[in-house]
């Protein structure tokens, strides 16, 4: 059986993205992943240190094939997202 995450083919692969970032910051930050919304601010919402920053940063190289991100250009949830959806979309 397959589902269908959104409205396109990019659409269900940015809502499959979005699922597995939620996971790695879940799991990085040890919160529950309901704890999480898009709009959750990195540093005063789920208290991101340099140290986390750096385990956040190798969570995503091994989740998403070796992707970056530019944490100069990252305040919230949904940055992270939107540049991992470009970066493995592109």
């Amino acid at each position: 059986m397959c589902g269908k995450l959104g409205n396109t083919e990019v659409e269900s692969l940015q809502n499959m993205m979005s699922m597995a970032v939620y996971f790695v910051l879940a799991d990085t930050f040890d919160v529950d992943i309901d704890d999480i919304s898009p709009n959750s601010d990195l540093k005063s919402d789920l208290g991101m240190t340099p140290t986390i920053q750096s385990q956040l940063d190798e969570s995503i190289m091994d989740m998403f094939n070796q992707a970056r991100v530019d944490f100069n250009q990252i305040k919230t949830v949904q940055d992270i997202v939107n540049q991992v959806a470009k970066v493995q979309l592109h």
